[in-house]
This record gives C-alpha cells, structure tokens and sequence, in this order.
C-alpha cells in the first residue's frame, strides 16, 4: 500500500528546475521522483550525523573522553588537520 502524500511548494531557481526536469528525463521518471529521491538521501545523511553527534554528546554527558595518550597517538598516526 502507498504511503499517504503530502504536497509541498517551494521556490527554487530556475536553472535548478531546468536541471532536475534534465535528470528526471534521463531517467525515464517525474520530478517528483528524483525530488523524493534526493529528499531521502538528505534526510538518511542527516539523521545518520545527528544519530553520531547524540551519541557523542552523551558520552561526554558521561565524562568518557579520550586520554591524552590516545588523542597523541590519533595524531601521531594521522597527523595534524589541514
């Protein structure tokens, strides 16, 4: 069974339009579809990130950090940031 719909609207520019109409074309659906498809790739990247940094901030909520040794060691094998 069809999950139930809810429309949207929004204002995008429209070279951004014209681009999205040019995939949906190539492949062969709606926009609609490839609309719903960046959606849930942005919503999947984004609850994956939040679900991580919840994750963090209640360890550190729990004073679990990483030793000096360990944080010397991190950048002793990956150096230091660009």
């Amino acid at each position: 069974m069809p999950e139930p719909s809810a429309r949207i609207s929004f204002v995008t520019p429209k070279e951004k339009r014209q681009r999205l109409d040019e995939i949906a074309d190539v492949f062969g659906t709606n926009l609609s579809a490839v609309i719903n498809e960046a959606l849930d790739q942005y919503i999947d990247l984004h609850q994956w990130q939040l679900a991580h940094i919840e994750k963090g901030v209640e360890a550190a909520r729990q004073g679990d950090f990483a030793s000096e040794k360990e944080v010397q060691d991190f950048f002793e094998k990956h150096g230091p940031a660009s």
